[in-house]
């Protein structure tokens, strides 16, 4: 089979992912709807209550990052944007600062679900908390920046933004964890046609910042 099929058949499973991923949103929001609701008025002891419901707020915030990230993609400012960051592993312990037009913009489709994954990606390579910087312009280039202790993309990830091949390797390795995310964000990037590059970083002990090309708005 020629690379040409090749390719075609792997965007279509990423099609099936994005059906896959809407669809298992729509069947749960429902019942995490109603479990907050059910939570809000039944008698139970005050502490165990509130942690419930935060258990459930936090289960609803990080169901609409899903489903954005990972679901068909659609356009979203920046606002928007910031509201799902609070659905991102460990959100208490990041902090996201947007810099320059993006902090302003409304994101075009593509952009804006490779952002979000690029946001899941950078919170992984945060394992103690810390700070994302977004900055620039989302309809041409972004730059991602890490701050915090323990800062540190994926082992990997410049390959597979590089290589096709090397994402679509990365995928069964790694079920969970921060190579998942880097191989599902390399391959979105890719069938997007945005590029995206890590640079060097300023010290020996900074993680480079992340260089998102993004591919230009159709008219």
């Amino acid at each position: 089979m020629h690379g040409g099929q090749r390719l075609s058949d792997r965007a279509r499973g990423l099609q099936l992912a994005e059906l896959l991923a809407t669809r298992f949103s729509h069947d749960l929001s429902g019942p995490l709807t109603g479990l907050a609701v059910a939570l809000g008025e039944a008698p139970a002891d005050a502490e165990a209550l509130a942690l419930a419901q935060q258990a459930a707020a936090a289960l609803r915030r990080r169901l609409a990052l899903l489903r954005a990230a990972w679901g068909a993609p659609a356009a979203l400012s920046a606002t928007a944007l910031r509201e799902l960051a609070q659905g991102l592993p460990n959100a208490p312990r990041l902090q996201l600062e947007l810099a320059g037009p993006i902090a302003t913009a409304v994101l075009p489709p593509v952009g804006a679900r490779l952002l979000l994954n690029v946001l899941l990606l950078a919170a992984e390579s945060l394992p103690r908390g810390g700070a994302i910087t977004l900055e620039g312009d989302p309809a041409q280039d972004v730059m991602v920046g890490l701050d915090g202790a323990g800062a540190g993309w994926p082992e990997g990830l410049a390959a597979m933004l590089a290589d096709p091949d090397a994402a679509w390797t990365g995928l069964p390795a790694a079920p969970r964890g921060p190579r998942l995310q880097a191989a599902l964000t390399a391959l979105l990037a890719q069938q997007a046609g945005a590029r995206l590059r890590l640079l060097l970083a300023a010290g020996a002990d900074d993680a480079p910042p992340l260089l998102i090309e993004l591919p230009p708005v159709p008219a």
